[in-house]
């Protein structure tokens, strides 16, 4: 196998490993010109994604995505002064404002250099050329062989890893700013609170960035989900349900 896979082989070996009732992933793709129309929706980006799992290209700008916390994590808005008390008196996600400024500061999400968002479903793709990575929404036993996946040529303990954030955060920010380092870590997210009423109840997201998907691309079918005896019983349980 290459290097890097096209996804059509992508596609191939992941439905292989994990049963073809298992869903694809979504790419994300910043850009000049839009894939879709971007579509003005009030509130949160992940009201939208139904459409991603159905086959669609969905695509958000500054204007079509009204949320503050969105048009920060996603790059397409700078910081709101108001997010501070929000995340914290609002939200009580976090103990006080100087909590939630020093998380951002952290977290440092960048102003995109493209206008364009596009949450891309994999079998849209023609190559992984442009991607950001890949988000991953899978249930408990998928994630454990996609855990099982990342950390096989990895001796990094924190090889996968899972920061607080809101479900834009930890699902696209860590992963944009891992690619954009040429980093490898992985990420579980969608544990945001408010994200999970946009989400099955046993739904979490796994974000792969394209610096380390170059080099997994390599080892999916040298891992246990290639066929272990263990992977095969969680396997057909995946598949049965």
């Amino acid at each position: 196998m290459s290097l890097m896979m096209n996804p059509s082989e992508f596609i191939a070996e992941y439905r292989e490993c994990f049963g073809a009732s298992v869903p694809l992933p979504l790419a994300v793709v910043y850009a000049d010109k839009p894939l879709s129309e971007p579509w003005n929706i009030a509130g949160c980006m992940f009201k939208q994604f139904h459409r991603a799992y159905k086959g669609e290209t969905v695509t958000f700008d500054a204007e079509s995505l009204t949320c503050g916390g969105g048009k920060l994590y996603t790059g397409l808005g700078p910081v709101q002064e108001r997010i501070y008390d929000f995340v914290s008196k609002v939200e009580k996600y976090k103990q006080s404002p100087e909590l939630v400024r020093g998380y951002i500061t952290a977290l440092n999400p960048r102003l995109s250099e493209k206008p364009y968002l596009n949450i891309v479903p994999v079998g849209n793709l023609d190559n992984f050329d442009e991607i950001e990575g890949l988000i991953f929404f899978v249930t408990p036993d998928v994630l454990s062989g996609l855990f099982a996946w990342a950390n096989y040529d990895s001796s990094d303990l924190n090889a996968v890893m899972s920061p607080w954030g809101s479900g834009c955060a930890s699902a696209i920010t860590t992963m944009v700013n891992e690619n954009r380092a040429g980093g490898k870590h992985c990420f579980i997210g969608m544990l945001d609170v408010s994200a999970r009423q946009f989400f099955h109840h046993d739904i979490l997201s796994f974000s792969i960035p394209r610096s380390r998907f170059v080099e997994m691309c390599d080892t999916m079918r040298q891992c246990c989900i290639s066929g272990s005896p263990a992977w095969l019983k969680v396997k057909k349980r995946i598949n049965n349900t």
